[in-house]
């Protein structure tokens, strides 16, 4: 009888390692072309990030040299050939950067907009846009800020009625934590005195008090309208 051969096992990781050079050597093609796939989209990815940064960060530079624009405006006589130029101007760049901007810059233009209206005795123009900024910018300081200005955009427009409604919204969706809530409290007892009805008057200048003290200006003011009513 012939000698059986004495062919030596192959060992388990010698045999992984066959088999992985199989794998390779069957599928490298394939997977040459996934892996070309992914560092297309790595780069993609980076692209992406960059040119979203590279966007805020000039929308972030647009809404300082708005603010800047404003700021001159505010001090130039507005009957000279110089304002009507720089308006112009801000309120081109104003449009340009509510129409390309979704974020903060975009809100805070519209504000602004929003504050060259009011400036202008545009008042219901400057109440909508106010109204809108604080739907956007809700549960932010500006969206206190965009109430409080829209109600005074429509009391300026003589609609004394949405203005309490404003005034009385600054409060509901803010309390305590907006530093306009006092204004705000004061401004609905006023306009509720206006209205004749001194007994919720009383109590909103009440509820300034209680909430607020006496420290503050509109605390002193309400103390004293209490006494009166």
């Amino acid at each position: 009888m012939k000698a059986k051969e004495n062919t030596p096992e192959l060992t388990k990781t010698e045999k992984l390692a066959g088999s992985v050079e199989k794998f390779f050597s069957k599928n490298g093609k394939v997977l040459a072309i996934v892996a070309a796939v992914v560092l297309i989209v790595v780069i993609a990815i980076g692209i992406i990030v960059t040119v979203n940064s590279n966007k805020s960060e000039k929308e972030f530079t647009a809404i300082a040299k708005l603010d800047s624009q404003y700021s001159a405006l505010i001090n130039m006589d507005n009957t000279s050939d110089e304002y009507k130029t720089a308006a112009d101007t801000f309120v081109s760049d104003a449009d340009a950067l509510i129409s390309s901007s979704k974020g903060y810059p975009g809100i805070k233009a519209k504000y602004l907009k929003g504050l060259y209206s009011f400036d202008m005795k545009n008042y219901s123009d400057a109440a909508s846009i106010f109204e809108e900024v604080s739907v956007s910018a809700n549960n932010t300081y500006l969206g206190a800020l965009a109430l409080i200005n829209g109600a005074a955009s429509y009391e300026n427009a003589g609609n004394q009625d949405k203005a309490l409604e404003l005034y009385n919204k600054v409060w509901d969706s803010y309390g305590k934590n907006a530093a306009e809530s006092q204004k705000a409290l004061f401004n609905v007892a006023r306009i509720y005195e206006e209205k004749g009805d001194s007994e919720l008057a009383k109590a909103t200048y009440q509820q300034l008090v209680d909430e607020f003290g006496t420290t503050g200006e509109y605390g002193k003011l309400a103390a004293s309208r209490i006494i009166v009513l």
